[in-house]
């Protein structure tokens, strides 16, 4: 099969690819404006000895079954763009998008045989400037308004220069939802064109253009009070109601009912409903907090008056555009080409069983088998590339192609940053000081969906298991995992993020009770999607993270819930990391820096995890000085760096909760690289750090330490003054992480190591409950999503720390308990507690009810 596959210029024997639902126009975006919808096709492409389509679903009793079929179509021009002969190819099409509706079913036909007719091929294309594909749809379809939303999601804004078409991605504000009403008479794109007129005024192009930019800025920013006004149209939906009576009386109800906006999506005929106040799965929140519902039943009553039959179905814009789901039979070899080893010294294995083992067999934390080097003119081709397209580069040295190729590769980290606010996905920042001192360069890491850094690798990571799930089913082997993990605060806001609803995927993640944020707890806990699960755990951040430990390292357990890590100890964590150093350091150099000067990083840290990926980093290659270990009261880094003792110290709380660690996981991967990559030295080493005994190192050995690391460690007053100071001097209010970093680089130690970037790891607004006191010119704006946050129903088991109490929890599935729904009381002012004794989960629960401004989880 392999040699056959090779000369018909297949790499696969089958990829399939799902594509989302679109609209397009929006009102006033008259072929400009599209945004992806959650509702998917499925296409499949096989090789067959025979031409064959499979129509399933939507469209089945109408769609043509021969070469005429879109899908096919559009597979057969990517086989001659790519000039390879179309083999015998079995399509099947699995259709959710109404056909013939205005939800952009021709455009996910294009797209769906495109990009699944490129993937069987294993081809790559070009995306950033050229953006190839989409000039492959417009051939197809005209125009680009629903193909750019169905290929790259999100709102997508399109236009053509005169030589090509482009697009320009904006990502919608959290909590809209769309109900969309799809009269069972259908309407043809060529039949609504007819109707419009030849030309327009010059004050209804005016009109239009008007409200098109209020359209957008609305659905980004949240203004969703604009949209009544911004949805307005003067061009082509006065001329198609004459075609369709139900218009203008289904937008009227759906207004009356509670819309934001209404408009007729594409050319009709279905007509789309925006909504606020959207949160988790539609299914458990009450109706009383969000109008879908509402809005639906208006415009089902206005249709059923008007004898308009149709289907109504409420919908959630899609941040993800069309992704190849899985693929089969790849004609390399099946061993991996770069594989991974335990610190401990277990068998080598694949990245794939690295990624979902987490922690290794023997207890041991995976390391690739051999770190790779960048040369400068490496660094040189790669420092004007887009975060994806730098992170597919570094990637792929770690991940074989042989497993992941680089077309899905591509594609999982181009939706992975999708959501991102920034165009830069981590943007370096300039901040100049008010009082003459030095500029500091701060690389914000917090624009991801939980304003905070561990968002650039766990949304990564949620997609990486999604797709190796997806291969799994496709090839017929188990698949499904339950991801237990534990956090300090933002490592569970953004696994839930990144994992919340994924098929075939159960959550656990343990936080340390009251030893979180207000909002980091919020953000966990508000969380009320079926395979998500909190437990609040009466313990330290340590004793978290040694029960996940615990449960890992018991074979028996792990194998029958086919356990899996989103802490750091999984690679893909440290991976995704890496990249945001190069992409530091790439910004630098534009600002004015020459390419190959060196520059220091100073790495807020308790875990050790970034600072790994900086030693990483440089070990690659990048032109790091020096790290800067920079760590709160908790200080046992700080005190191995500059003073050679490892001793582990009773947990201190303190105002950065997501540093109060004293056993970093990570620092066993270092020491690992740090024995000269012996697992037998490591091993001797980590028991002696288990019973708190561990010997000096000699000085040698702290020399080379010494030679990539420094090292600071902060109290509570030094994080309190450095954020007054610096808010004062540079007017920018660090989250009490960050001002770790600050104050380590103002070390009178550090101060001399060279020009430097400081991470700032999570977006101040998350921390004004612990810097509560703390002296402030002013209070940072709190970004839309984390608006409310703390009057949301929230669900949350309370545990003792024990192994066996997690154990039983699972072994009884807390999918299966009854769910509880708490409404927030305004008037409470600390946490009310309900204990439901009896034998759920084979002992004794507590579900932490939380409610209104109660925190719950403060000092």
């Amino acid at each position: 099969m392999a040699a056959a596959a090779a000369s018909s210029g297949v790499a696969f024997q089958m990829v399939r690819v799902c594509v989302p639902a679109t609209t397009a126009n929006m009102g006033p975006g008259f072929d400009a404006l599209g945004m992806a919808l959650d509702l998917w096709n499925e296409v499949t492409l096989e090789q067959s000895s025979s031409f064959s389509v499979f129509i399933e679903g939507e469209g089945a009793d109408t769609l043509p079954r021969d070469h005429t079929n879109l899908v096919v179509r559009a597979a057969a021009l990517a086989f001659a763009r790519a000039g390879v002969n179309m083999p015998p190819l079995r399509f099947i099409c699995k259709n959710e998008i109404p056909f013939g509706g205005g939800m952009g079913s021709s455009s996910a036909a294009i797209i769906g045989g495109l990009v699944a007719a490129f993937a069987i091929m294993g081809r790559e294309l070009a995306v950033r400037d050229r953006e190839e594909m989409l000039q492959y749809a417009a051939e197809l379809e005209g125009h680009v308004d629903n193909i750019s939303a169905c290929l790259y999601g999100g709102l997508q804004i399109g236009l053509h220069t005169g030589e090509r078409w482009r697009t320009t991605t904006a990502t919608p504000a959290p909590g809209l939802q769309c109900v969309v009403f799809t009269p069972d008479s259908k309407m043809a794109t060529h039949e609504a064109r007819a109707l419009l007129a030849a030309n327009v005024s010059r004050g209804d192009a005016v009109f239009n253009l008007a409200r098109s930019a209020l359209l957008v800025h609305a659905l980004t920013t949240g203004n969703f009070g604009d949209l009544a006004e911004a949805t307005r149209d003067a061009l082509h939906q006065p001329a198609r109601s004459k075609a369709m009576p139900i218009l203008g009386p289904a937008i009227e109800a759906a207004m009356l009912a509670g819309a934001k906006g209404c408009f007729l999506s594409g050319a009709g005929s279905s007509i789309l409903a925006l909504t606020d106040g959207a949160r988790g799965d539609p299914r458990l929140q009450s109706a009383t907090e969000r109008k879908d519902r509402a809005v639906a039943a208006a415009m089902t009553q206005v249709a059923t008056r008007l004898g308009c039959p149709g289907t109504i179905r409420i919908l959630a814009p899609s941040t993800k555009g069309a992704y190849i789901a899985a693929t089969r039979g790849q004609p390399a070899a099946p061993v991996s080409s770069i594989r991974y080893r335990s610190t401990r010294g277990a068998a080598l294995v694949s990245f794939e069983q690295a990624v979902m083992d987490g922690l290794a067999p023997d207890g041991g934390l995976y390391v690739p088998e051999k770190v790779p080097t960048v040369d400068m003119a490496t660094l040189a081709r790669w420092k004007h590339l887009s975060f994806p397209e730098l992170s597919l580069e570094i990637m792929s040295l770690f991940i074989s192609a042989e497993e992941v190729p680089r077309a899905i590769l591509g594609s999982l980290l181009r939706t992975s940053y999708a959501s991102f606010s920034s165009v830069a996905v981590t943007p370096l920042v300039k901040l100049e000081s008010t009082t003459g001192g030095p500029a500091i360069a701060m690389l914000e890491l917090f624009h991801g969906p939980t304003f905070a850094f561990k968002d650039v690798a766990l949304q990564f990571l949620g997609n990486l298991f999604e797709h190796f799930l997806m291969q799994r089913q496709a090839n017929n082997q188990p698949h499904t995992i339950t991801v237990l993990g534990a956090t300090s605060g933002d490592t569970g806001g953004a696994a839930i993020h990144g994992l919340r609803g994924k098929k075939n995927v159960s959550v656990y993640i343990l936080h340390p009770f009251r030893r979180v944020s207000k909002l980091q707890e919020a953000q966990m806990t508000s969380v009320l999607d079926g395979n998500i699960h909190n437990v609040a755990v009466e313990g330290t951040f340590d004793d978290c993270q040694a029960l996940v430990k615990d449960l890992f390292n018991d074979a028996e357990f792990r194998a029958q819930h086919s356990l899996a890590a989103i802490n750091s100890i999984n690679w893909a964590r440290i991976l995704a990391q890496i990249v945001y150093y190069f992409s530091a350091y790439f910004q630098w150099v534009q600002s004015g820096h020459r390419l190959g000067d060196p520059v220091v990083f100073s790495v807020p840290t308790g875990n050790f995890g970034d600072a790994l990926a900086g030693y990483y980093a440089r070990q690659m290659g990048l032109p790091i000085a020096k790290i800067i270990v920079a760590t709160n009261a908790n200080d046992i880094l700080h005190r191995f760096i500059s003073l050679d003792d490892y001793t582990a110290h009773t947990v201190k709380p303190t105002l950065a909760p997501a540093m109060d660690i004293t056993v970093p996981s990570n620092f066993e991967r270092y020491l690992f690289h740090l024995l000269g990559n012996d697992p037998a030295k490591l091993s001797d080493v980590m028991q002696s750090i288990k019973s708190n005994t561990l010997a000096r190192f000699p000085a040698e050995t702290m020399a080379r330490v010494r030679e990539i690391f420094a090292s600071s460690a902060a109290t509570d007053d030094d994080i309190a003054t450095t954020v007054t100071q610096f808010e004062a001097e540079y007017k920018y209010r660090l989250c009490p992480h960050t001002a770790c970093g600050i104050f380590a680089l103002r070390a009178p130690s550090n101060a001399a190591l060279g020009p430097a970037i400081c991470l700032a790891t999570a977006h101040p607004a998350k921390f004004l409950d612990t810097l509560e006191g703390v002296p402030a010119t002013s209070v940072p704006p709190v970004p839309l999503a984390l608006r409310g946050l703390l009057q949301l129903p929230r669900r949350c088991v309370l545990a003792p720390n024990k192994a066996e109490f997690i154990r039983n929890m699972l072994d009884n599935d807390a999918r299966s308990s009854p769910l509880v729904r708490i409404r927030p009381s305004r008037e409470a002012a600390v946490p009310t507690f309900t204990l439901l004794a009896g034998a759920l989960f084979g002992g004794l629960v507590a579900v932490l009810f939380l409610r209104g401004s109660a925190h719950g989880v403060g000092k």
